[in-house]
């Protein structure tokens, strides 16, 4: 018990939210993001014309669609679990909004309405976004507030 408490201790809510995301999309990953018999993709070039592709039988777990996401699960728990990369300035500032477009970029290509996988993804996307939104909060509570000039 000890072990968890210590964990928990000095940890912000949004802190906990995030790593609570991050652990969602670790086990959305061994799930199924694309599973449908045909998926239709639109694309439209630089002239607005429109090309409709179709790829017939896309079936595919988080790992497999998204090889790249063991990287930025690295990432992640290396950024929220140190404390010295947390305390510093511009990742307060950036680090959190780039934290949300990895986890964005770690759920891509899929179906989040469709596959249990994509379902979790999903909501490691809003967990995450969640999460920037509430630091965005405590950051502003925390900070003293200006004097206001004297004349």
């Amino acid at each position: 018990m000890d072990l968890i408490r210590e964990f928990f201790r000095d940890k912000t809510p949004a802190r906990l939210l995030m790593i609570a995301a991050a652990v969602l999309l670790l086990v959305s990953q061994f799930f199924f993001y694309l599973d449908d018999p045909s998926t239709g993709i639109l694309s439209i070039d630089a002239d607005f014309n429109t090309t409709g592709y179709y790829i017939f039988g896309a079936k595919g777990t988080g790992w497999e669609l998204h090889p790249h996401a063991y990287v930025i699960l690295v990432i992640l728990g290396f950024a929220f679990l140190r404390d010295d990369i947390l305390e510093i300035a511009w990742f307060s500032r950036f680090g959190w909004w780039a934290a949300v477009a990895l986890v964005i970029a770690a759920t891509a290509p899929g179906a989040y309405f469709r596959a249990l996988g994509g379902g979790l993804g999903g909501i490691s996307v809003l967990m995450a976004l969640g999460a920037a939104v509430l630091h965005v909060f405590e950051t502003k509570r925390a900070a003293p507030a200006k004097a206001p000039p004297q004349s």
